[in-house]
């Protein structure tokens, strides 16, 4: 193996330890929630916010990260993002409601951190392989999520004095940001990647509101992630509207879990291969909307359409969110254009369940909420394709800053 080969495993392998942190402190929570809510007293309401927390922190948190980097570089950045996911950890296994809430609003501000970072990161490093990399980081990133919320029950029936097992269980999720913290420090202080303070362009997410560009890779990451967050928050309500018992419609919603992890290993020869993504992001996308439209249609094959939308969907975001580096020009260009797209999907996706349920209850039925949900399957499908078309962003976004900081 030479000198080049090494190099970008050793890389890689950073980008894969800060995937590790994306999901799985998020997905621990969900098989604890009855013991959470039991020992600390919470009802339904605030069960659900405990759930429902994560994407709304995400949604603030994505568009404050530009400018953290043009305060301190990307590198440090990601050293305040893993901090952030680790303290986030620590104080949220404290077992008070309180600091439940605190502790996951300050997860997910690193977590917010890290999803806008990784992109720039993979721009920086890869930035002929950006398909590709980013397929493998967002399996590594499913990966570590089903890991860890299959762990958590196991790991609950530990016992340490007065400290209850669900407590034990959260706080070991601590494994993901210190591995990648052990990584990246070394580097950070050996100073052998440049920090974005040293560049000529500042980061700001303004001047992309401008560009059309910027626009279509938003809308279709958004109108995705709504998608499935708001399919994915009632599904089990769903397929016990339809006959399924609660056993079973809970092994289907694990399923849908398990189906997203798939993509990553699917999409990686293709798109080493591929260079227009037009065909692969419609046929991806059309897939979701087919797979909603046959569980309007034929419910009793449920368990085809849901793993279809699983894989469909996912496949769709993993190719989206590589047009991130593919539309942008450099890291920097590439971190506002990733704060901008996930700051918004991440919004639409908190409010997605909510606006499902909303029309569920004044229908009393799921054809509505599903064919809302099927319509906007068929518009991320357009802005996909748009996205999708070969057009940068154009660098001249930034002239203006670029100009205020050489008077500077």
């Amino acid at each position: 193996m030479n000198r080049s080969m090494v190099s970008h495993f050793v890389a890689l392998l950073g980008v894969l330890f800060i995937a590790l942190n994306l999901r799985g402190p998020f997905t621990s929570v969900a098989p604890l929630l009855a013991q959470i809510m039991e020992t600390l007293g919470l009802n339904a309401s605030k069960g659900g916010f405990v759930t429902a927390l994560p994407l709304i922190a995400l949604a603030i948190f994505s568009p404050v990260t530009p400018k953290l980097v043009n305060r301190v570089g990307i590198e440090p950045s990601l050293i305040i993002a893993l901090f952030c996911i680790a303290f986030g950890i620590v104080i949220r296994s404290m077992g008070s409601e309180y600091m439940l809430y605190l502790g996951t609003i300050i997860l997910g501000a690193g977590i917010a951190f890290g999803n806008v970072l990784l992109p720039s990161i993979v721009k920086k490093l890869f930035p002929n392989k950006i398909s590709v990399i980013t397929s493998i980081y967002v399996l590594v990133m499913g990966i570590g999520a089903t890991f860890s919320a299959s762990s958590m029950v196991p790991l609950s029936q530990l016992q340490l004095g007065d400290v209850d097992g669900w407590q034990i269980a959260l706080l070991l999720n601590l494994i993901f940001p210190v591995t990648a913290v052990i990584y990246w420090w070394p580097k950070l202080l050996l100073g052998n990647s440049k920090s974005t303070q040293n560049t000529d362009y500042s980061v700001s997410i303004k001047p992309l509101l401008k560009s059309p560009t910027a626009w279509y890779v938003t809308l279709a990451l958004g109108i995705n992630s709504f998608t499935f967050y708001s399919l994915a928050g009632w599904l089990p309500r769903i397929l016990t509207s339809f006959g399924y018992t609660d056993i079973q419609s809970g092994y289907i919603y694990g399923l849908l879990q398990f189906s997203t992890i798939l993509p990553g290993l699917i999409l990686i020869p293709i798109l080493s291969k591929i260079r227009n993504h037009v065909i692969l992001i419609i046929a991806c996308s059309s897939g979701v909307t087919f797979s909603l439209i046959g569980l309007l249609v034929i419910p009793n094959l449920s368990i085809f359409w849901v793993v279809l939308f699983g894989l469909s969907n996912c496949s769709t975001f993993i190719v989206a969110l590589s047009f991130i580096g593919l539309r942008t020009l450099n890291s920097e260009q590439a971190t506002a254009l990733s704060g901008m797209a996930q700051s918004f999907g991440y919004g639409l996706a908190a409010m997605g369940p909510s606006l499902i349920g909303y029309f569920y209850t004044v229908t009393n039925a799921w054809e509505l909420p599903l064919f809302i949900i099927t319509i906007f399957s068929g518009i991320c499908t357009i802005f996909s394709a748009l996205a999708a078309r070969k057009n940068l962003i154009p660098l001249g976004c930034y002239l203006s800053i670029q100009t205020k900081a050489h008077r500077q």
